[in-house]
C-alpha cells in the first residue's frame, strides 16, 4: 500500500543477499574502507569492525553449512546480517572457538554481526540477536569481542541482552578478546532470581534507614552525656570539661563512621537496584513490565538512577560530626 513505512525484516540469508552481505562485511572490516575501530566481531556497537575478512565466496559456503545466518532487510536493502554456527562447524584454524570448545563443550558461536552505518543504533543488532536466542535451545551461545581499546558500548550491550563475562583471551593474532557467554534461562529460575533481587533491594534500603535510625540515637545519647558533664548534676569543672571533650571526639568518630557505612550502603543499594533492571529488562523483552527501571529516561528523571535520598542520609553523620567539631573548638578555647 502507497504511502505505508517499510518495515524492517529478518529473513534468512540467501544467494540473492551475499553481494550486499559481502559489502557490508567490507565496509566494516578490519583492513576495509571503514576500517576504524568499533563495532566488533561477535559483538554490536556504534561503528565498524570485524576482524575474519570472508570474501564473497566464503559467506556463499555459509549459506548451507551455517545453523544461523540471517539480515535484517528493508525495502531489498541489506542493513544488517549475523551469522553464527555450533562448534561442530568450527574450522582448525578458528583458535579462540576451538580453545573455549575444550573448556565449555558445545555452544553456538555468533561469528560475525555488522550493521550498516547508516542503520546503527536503531536496535536492529539486538532484532538479530534475539532471533537467535529465541530459537536455540541445545547449548551456551558465545561472542568474542575484540577488547582493544576497551569495548564499553559492548559490554553494555551484551549485559542488556542477558550475556555474562566467560573469559578474555588474546589470540595468536594479538588482539585481546572478552567472551561473552548466554544460557537459556529457566523461566522458574528467573522468576525466584528476580523475587531474590527485589529482596535483597528491599533489605538493603531497609538497612540503610536502620543505620541511620540507630545513629540518630547514639547521638542523642552523646549530646546527653555532654549536656550532663557540662551541667550542674555532672562532674562540673576540669573534669567535666575534660569528659565533654572525650565525648565530643568519640561523636566525631561515631558521625564519621555512620558516614562511611551509609555511603557503602547506598553502594550496595544501587547495585541490588542494577540487578534488579538488568533482569527487568529481559523479562520486558518477553513480555514482562518494567517497575524499578520505569520512566528512568524521561527528561528530569535522572534522580531515579541515583537515589539523592541515599545522598542525603551519608551526609547526615557528616554534618553532625561538623556539629561535634565545633562543640570540640568551643571547650578547647573556653
Amino acid at each position: 500500500m502507497a504511502g505505508v513505512p517499510l518495515r524492517v525484516e529478518i529473513l534468512r540469508a540467501g544467494e540473492e543477499h551475499v553481494a550486499q552481505i559481502a559489502r557490508l562485511a567490507e565496509s566494516r572490516s578490519l583492513n576495509g574502507p571503514d576500517g576504524a575501530r568499533g563495532s566488533v566481531e561477535g559483538g554490536s556497537t556504534a561503528g565498524g569492525f570485524l576482524v575474519s575478512a570472508y570474501t564473497e565466496a566464503d559467506y556463499r559456503a555459509r549459506l548451507e553449512s551455517s545453523e544461523h545466518f540471517y539480515v535484517a532487510v528493508k525495502g531489498g536493502q541489506v542493513l544488517a546480517f549475523l551469522l553464527a554456527y555450533s562448534s561442530d562447524q568450527v574450522e582448525p584454524d578458528e583458535w579462540l572457538n576451538r580453545r573455549i570448545k575444550t573448556a565449555l563443550g558445545s555452544f553456538l558461536v555468533i561469528k560475525q554481526i555488522c550493521v550498516a552505518r547508516d542503520a546503527a543504533r536503531a536496535g536492529i543488532a539486538s532484532m538479530l540477536y534475539y532471533h537467535v536466542l529465541d530459537q536455540w535451545h541445545e547449548s551456551p551461545v558465545i561472542a568474542a569481542v575484540v577488547n582493544d581499546p576497551p569495548n564499553d558500548a559492548s559490554a553494555r550491550f551484551h549485559h542488556k541482552l542477558g550475556f555474562q563475562e566467560l573469559t578474555r583471551l588474546t589470540p595468536p593474532d594479538g588482539l585481546p578478546r572478552v567472551v561473552w557467554v548466554w544460557r537459556k534461562p529457566r523461566e522458574a529460575m528467573l522468576h525466584a532470581q528476580y523475587g531474590t533481587a527485589v529482596d535483597l533491594y528491599k533489605h538493603e534500603d531497609n538497612l540503610n534507614w536502620q543505620k541511620l535510625n540507630n545513629f540518630f540515637y547514639i547521638t542523642a545519647g552523646l549530646a546527653a552525656a555532654t549536656a550532663f558533664c557540662l551541667g550542674k548534676e555532672g562532674a562540673g569543672g576540669s573534669l567535666g570539661k575534660g569528659l565533654a571533650m572525650i565525648i565530643a571526639i568519640m561523636g566525631i568518630g561515631v558521625s564519621l563512621g555512620f558516614s562511611l557505612m551509609l555511603r557503602f550502603g547506598r553502594q550496595y543499594l544501587l547495585a541490588r537496584k542494577e540487578a534488579v533492571i538488568e533482569l527487568e529488562e529481559y523479562m520486558a523483552w518477553h513480555g514482562g513490565e518494567r517497575i524499578v527501571n520505569r520512566r528512568t529516561d524521561d527528561p528530569g528523571s535522572a534522580y531515579l538512577k541515583v537515589s539523592p535520598t541515599g545522598a542525603i542520609m551519608m551526609l547526615l553523620p557528616v554534618l553532625v560530626a561538623v556539629c561535634w567539631l565545633a562543640v570540640l573548638g568551643v571547650l578547647i578555647s573556653d
